[in-house]
């Protein structure tokens, strides 16, 4: 446990550390934030879908805030001969994928926190939006959560297969849309998907129960084993390097 918190630790430094960590923090509080606001004068007087409008605006930038998170989770420590150095510590791998996992997602929840806080200033400063409510931020956000957290797992994953950083930031945005966009596929591929199936899988779907209140376990679990899954993976490809 002492060895995660101090990749954890490592992990996040390094985030605050790097300047594009700064630029990417801005551009993308700058253009949720924009979005969100524009969203909320094209929406106004809906004051039900303030949340959805919020989270909606965070996670379509938050596709590129996780690429250049996760991006860079392996494909730096190859890029700079370091990759060999933490393998020989007395670390297991598995300290290391989800302190490196830990690190990136706690990064992902700090910038995206004033984001949402514009929504309780605004709240708070418009007399026609008056209260938001409670129940509908923390499930919106936890379903924003849950995505996220499969994001960055997939793309913690493909920085491992690659040590190129415009590679992985190519790779990890396909694959976070392709999450998102899922259910959408299925819906408009002629695959014979069932609307069981496509609500099942669909972010956006989730997403907007989730921001009006209404929680379902059923994409809970999948996200959660999702995330788990990919984190396995990456667990075993780590493992495979010790014996090439």
């Amino acid at each position: 446990m002492r060895n995660f918190f101090t990749i954890w630790r490592r992990e996040l430094a390094g985030c605050f550390l790097s300047p594009v960590a700064y630029v990417t923090m801005v551009l993308f509080i700058g253009a949720a934030g924009g979005t969100f606001m524009t969203g909320v004068v094209r929406h106004e007087g809906v004051q039900s879908s303030l949340p959805e409008l919020l989270y909606s605006a965070i996670m379509i930038w938050g596709t590129v805030l996780i690429t250049v998170i996760s991006m860079r989770l392996f494909t730096e420590e190859k890029r700079a001969g370091t990759i060999e150095t933490l393998m020989t510590a007395p670390v297991t791998e598995s300290a290391v994928v989800l302190g490196k996992y830990a690190g990136a997602l706690a990064f992902f929840m700090v910038v995206t926190a004033p984001v949402v806080g514009c929504a309780y200033i605004l709240a708070r400063m418009s007399p026609t939006i008056g209260t938001i409510d409670t129940g509908c931020m923390l499930a919106g956000g936890l379903m924003v959560l849950l995505v996220s957290s499969a994001c960055v797992s997939v793309g913690l994953v493909i920085s491992l297969t690659t040590r190129n950083q415009i590679i992985a930031a190519i790779c990890c945005f396909a694959a976070i849309w392709l999450v998102i966009l899922a259910g959408w596929l299925i819906k408009v591929l002629p695959c014979g998907g069932g609307e069981a199936l496509v609500e099942y899988i669909s972010s956006d779907h989730h997403l907007y129960n989730f921001s009006r209140g209404i929680v379902d376990t059923r994409p809970i679990i999948l996200y959660l084993s999702g995330t788990v899954l990919m984190l396995f993976v990456a667990v075993r490809m780590l493992e495979s390097r010790r014996w090439r």
